[in-house]
């Protein structure tokens, strides 16, 4: 795993709508392994790897691009900011975090998320996140000048890493991101049978927004959905390699792939109820045949994630193995375009 690279990736802001940093280094990392970068106009960016079969199917391999954010909703005369969580965040696990806020002019500021107690006299108790509020440091007149109701705010952790355990912000994504940047790189010199179009998904984690849009710009016949699968409850924990998602409340696999994919690919079934990328890859245009792979990933949309780089490293050797299986003919086979039985 290229842990340099991935730590500029967790280090780059990219709260929903504003993942423009994010997406240049990834833009800028797929431009020699691919013959051509597609857009959608949310933000996405995907790697297309052309195959010459000119009757090639097309298999989409999504990842999240964007983070858990906060955008601010007032800026106050004593200079505090009020906000409001942009994905499902628990309120208390934001109090004390350090924040970077992007400004209209392409600026960052940093702050704290604190709440209106004496942190060491009194309990602090956070029922919602309208008990919090973000200092900067500034004057209330300093902060109207340069914060403004609407702009976005990211978690400021730094990226860690020890014995094969990397911590960070925004790890879920960009470990993600990563995965396909080096299952690009293993395929590089290998002619497939069908197109592949890797890449990152913005307004991912906020209700799956550029999962539509990038999907119609990919027009897949089938596709991977790659996400973290939170270790909360034990279902599945660091070091369980390959993850295979068998259900979820937002969607359910394709049979065909899945049952291809697990008899190719050592993994570990998962069973839970959030849904990812292929929650909606799966019902755009005419239903695209879909399935959920990744990794176990430690305190899930919080601000210090923790995953294991064996198992990203895992994930996409197999991807890349599996891959290898494929053809154009496998791919469409997966749907029911042509009929049951």
């Amino acid at each position: 795993m290229n842990t340099e690279r991935l730590k500029r990736l967790c280090g780059s802001f990219g709260v929903s709508s504003g993942e423009q940093a994010a997406a240049h280094i990834l833009q800028e990392a797929y431009k020699p392994l691919c013959d051509e970068l597609k857009y959608d106009r949310l933000g996405s960016v995907f790697a297309i790897k052309r195959s010459k079969n000119p009757k090639a199917a097309t298999l989409m391999l999504a990842s999240p691009l964007d983070e858990a954010g906060l955008m601010i909703s007032e800026v106050k005369k004593d200079g505090t900011l009020a906000f409001i969580p942009l994905e499902s965040i628990a309120p208390a696990s934001l109090l004390h975090q350090r924040v970077r806020i992007l400004t209209r002019e392409d600026t960052y500021i940093d702050g704290v998320i604190g709440m209106d107690k004496k942190t060491l006299e009194d309990s602090c108790e956070v029922k919602s996140a309208e008990d919090l509020f973000i200092t900067c440091g500034l004057s209330g007149q300093e902060a109207m000048e340069r914060i403004h109701p609407g702009d976005l705010a990211g978690y400021a952790s730094a990226f860690a890493e020890q014995e094969g355990i990397v911590m960070a912000k925004a790890l879920f994504p960009r470990v993600l991101n990563e995965v396909t940047l080096e299952l690009l790189e293993k395929m590089k010199d290998e002619e497939l049978d069908f197109h592949l179009a890797a890449g990152g998904v913005a307004q991912s984690v906020i209700g799956y927004r550029g999962t539509k849009t990038a999907t119609y710009v990919i027009r897949p016949d089938a596709a991977i959905a790659l996400t973290g699968f939170d270790t909360a409850k034990r279902k599945v924990q660091l070091g369980d390699k390959v993850i295979l998602g068998y259900y979820d409340r937002q969607m359910l696999p394709s049979q065909a792939l899945l049952r291809d994919f697990a008899g190719q690919v050592e993994t570990k079934e998962y069973f839970g109820l959030l849904g990812n990328d292929g929650s909606f890859i799966h019902k755009t245009l005419k239903g695209t045949p879909s399935i959920s792979a990744g990794i176990a990933v430690d305190h899930l949309g919080s601000a210090n994630e923790i995953c294991r780089t064996s198992d990203a490293d895992a994930l996409a050797d197999a991807l890349a193995s599996y891959l290898r299986t494929l053809d154009s003919e496998k791919i469409m086979g997966f749907g029911m375009g042509d009929g049951h039985g």
